[in-house]
This record gives C-alpha cells, sequence and structure tokens, in this order.
C-alpha cells in the first residue's frame, strides 16, 4: 500500500517584467487634447507619468501587455511533475505518471515570441533547452506545448528551477487596439482629476470597465 501526498494545486510562479515598454500607448498630447487641457496646465512629464500609471493599472487588472515588454517566469518544477507516491514500483496510467498537461500558459499576453527556457540542477548550473516547445501566439494568454515525442527538461533545483523569458505586448502604440488607448486616456484622466487622497485605484479602473470587459480572461 501506498501513500499519496497531496496535490500541489497552486505551485509558486515568480513573474517579473524585465525589459519594460520603450514607449506608451498614448502620447501627452493625446492625452491633453482627451482632457481639452494645454501644456501649461498639464506639462509632458506630468502628462506621460499619469499615462504610464494609467497603462500599469490596466496591465496589473487584466493580465495584458499594451507595449512589447520582456517577462520572466520562475517556477519550482513543470506541470503535472509533482511526484505522486513511490513504493519501489511505478503505479498509474501514463499520463498520470509522465504529465497529462504537457502545455504551461504564460500570463502576459498577448505572447509574441518565447526567448528561453533555462533549468537548474541541484548545484544551480544553468542549462538551456533546445527546439522542443511548440510556442501558441494565438492562444490567450499564450502557451508553451512539448512537441511530440518531447520531455519536460529536467529541473532540479529546489526553487526556481525554471525560468522561462517571453515577449508580449501588441507592438507599438500604432498596434494597441482603440479601446485599450481610450482606456488608458479615461484612467489618466481620473488621476489627473481626483489628485490626493480621493484618488482610490478601484475607482480609476471602473471608468475603464466597460472597455476593459472583452480583455478580461476568466481564471479558474
Amino acid at each position: 500500500m501506498s501513500i499519496r501526498p497531496p496535490k500541489d494545486l497552486y505551485q509558486y510562479r515568480g513573474h517579473k517584467r524585465t525589459v519594460a515598454p520603450a514607449t506608451e500607448p498614448v502620447t501627452a498630447d493625446e492625452l491633453r487634447s482627451y482632457l481639452v487641457e494645454s501644456a501649461t496646465g498639464l506639462p509632458d512629464a506630468e502628462a506621460n507619468a499619469l499615462v504610464a500609471e494609467a497603462r500599469e493599472m490596466i496591465e496589473e487588472a487584466t493580465g495584458l501587455a499594451l507595449i512589447t515588454q520582456t517577462w520572466q517566469l520562475a517556477l519550482d518544477h513543470w506541470p503535472a511533475q509533482q511526484a505522486e507516491w513511490w513504493d519501489g514500483i511505478r503505479q498509474g496510467s501514463m499520463a498520470e505518471l509522465y504529465g497529462g498537461h504537457a502545455d504551461l500558459c504564460l500570463p502576459r499576453y498577448p505572447l509574441q515570441s518565447l526567448s528561453s527556457v533555462k533549468v537548474y540542477d541541484e548545484a544551480s548550473v544553468e542549462a538551456t533547452a533546445g527546439d522542443i516547445f511548440d510556442v501558441d501566439t494565438f492562444r490567450k494568454p499564450g502557451r508553451i506545448t512539448l512537441k511530440v515525442g518531447e520531455t519536460w527538461p529536467v529541473a532540479l533545483r529546489a526553487n526556481n528551477a525554471i525560468i522561462i523569458e517571453y515577449i508580449a505586448g501588441y507592438g507599438d502604440a500604432a498596434d494597441v487596439p482603440a479601446s485599450l488607448k481610450r482606456a488608458v486616456k479615461q484612467i489618466a484622466a481620473y488621476l489627473y482629476s481626483h489628485k490626493g487622497d480621493d484618488c482610490i485605484p478601484d475607482n480609476a479602473l471602473a471608468q475603464a470597465k466597460s472597455l476593459l470587459s472583452g480583455y478580461w480572461v476568466a481564471r479558474i
């Protein structure tokens, strides 16, 4: 008789941006035009800061990447690779033992490309995975999927054994959907008109809720 440890349904996923967007989806002039404001009343530096804050609020709330940016995802182990049980003989179906889920979603979308997949052994020695993944840029969020006949690269370090670097975003400002640009302007306008203690982030996002509703990805 063997004892199964409980499944880790919510494995650790570290995530950080390594290359920030080079531009913003809305210019200072576009924001001033939306607000019917002058350059004296709203200088470039303040306008650009409002746009950047609005963009970041949208990205954090939805998982979007509006302008091209680079991210790293850190995992302790691959999906469906947590040890189930062991009493000297492997038991169970092949799908259960060797990973029934052969794909991995990347949090920020739209996914542009996969830059690298690196794994680490017990001594933190790095190895780069070869051409073993198909990259799905159609799905939102995007995903990487093991090619037929391939297996997950061995990753043995206790923490952050896998580092996946990828590029996400619509492109430059011209590629961002008009509805998202309008959402940026609406939130920036709220931030501009609610300076001080009465500025509530949830209220700012509420200004653009209808524009963002089509971009939220339901998560279970």
